[in-house]
């Protein structure tokens, strides 16, 4: 079973999942990155076409359009189906490849006012659905209505259910890295012991009696990963936990983590966890005082 779909299976994701419809009012689905299941993402609510005739295909090459774009830019994406219902991608990054995504709505922004009709029934023509337009204004009438303010918490809700992912999918992957890899635990001893710089794989495989270069194959067969991916997974994982402490600015936890160039931080940390090192520790400082108001009343 791979990562994704152990996410994706569990209790705790599927009490989130539910949680997250009934707090915003919106179905929420989880995908599989189109990359990782090799072609068209697996039919989800609404996928299938609710128009009939090749309504599903314009939809699943939105969809593409849209996961495309979100995992460009590692964030959500707002698109439209063919009946101009809103959607959101919210793209799924753990160990900086995509893996998955999480799929809000449809639901309405604003009113079907009849230029908006005009418009939707013009595109739908020009689709060859043009005897379907009649079922606009019913799926507008049973779809939620979002106002920019709740759309903009229902973003956030998304940004943070897949940065829980993304960190529960990382522990996963270091947990069976483990399981298989006898090499690891003599990498970690070594990594563990204090220096006054990184060491290079050519250090690391001296000191195991190896060459560089079986060294890195054996790495790779062993975990998985890629030591350097490794080192910057353990280098992120540690940043995160720096970052909590206010008092750190975003260079010195760079700098306290191994990284020796603040853009190549921002980047790789961007790449793993979704969002800048600020971000992070806005949504992290937030997300504590949350919790601390909860528990107060």
């Amino acid at each position: 079973m791979d990562i994704w779909q152990q996410l994706a299976e569990s209790e705790s994701v599927r009490r989130l999942q539910v949680a997250f419809a009934g707090a915003t009012g919106l179905p929420l689905t989880l995908l599989p990155a189109s990359e990782e299941v090799g072609g068209p993402l697996p039919s989800a609510f609404c996928v299938e076409g609710c128009m009939g005739l090749r309504s599903g295909q314009l939809c699943q090459g939105m969809l593409l359009n849209a996961e495309r774009d979100a995992s460009r830019a590692c964030r959500a994406i707002q698109f439209c189906c063919p009946t101009g219902l809103t959607k959101v991608l919210m793209p799924v990054m753990i160990d900086g490849r995509h893996v998955g995504n999480l799929l809000a709505g449809p639901f309405c922004v604003g009113s079907l006012n009849p230029r908006r009709l005009r418009r939707l029934t013009s595109s739908l023509k020009a689709s060859g659905l043009g005897s379907r337009a009649g079922s606009v204004k019913t799926s507008w009438s049973t779809s939620a209505v979002v106002t920019p303010e709740k759309l903009g918490a229902v973003e956030t809700l998304l940004e943070m259910f897949a940065q829980y992912l993304a960190e529960w999918g990382q522990r996963l992957l270091l947990q069976e890295a483990g399981r298989r890899s006898p090499l690891l635990e003599k990498v970690e001893a070594q990594l563990a012991e204090p220096t006054e710089r990184a060491l290079s794989v050519a250090e690391l495989a001296q000191r195991l009696h190896i060459s560089p270069c079986y060294f890195c194959k054996l790495f790779k067969r062993q975990t998985g990963l890629t030591f350097t991916n490794y080192r910057t997974q353990v280098r992120i994982d540690g940043a995160k936990r720096l970052l909590l402490n206010p008092r750190l600015r975003v260079s010195e936890v760079a700098y306290q983590c191994g990284f020796e160039s603040i853009p190549y931080f921002n980047r790789a940390f961007r790449r793993q966890v979704g969002c800048s090192p600020s971000e992070f520790r806005t949504r992290q400082t937030q997300s504590i005082r949350v919790k601390k108001l909860t528990n107060r009343a």
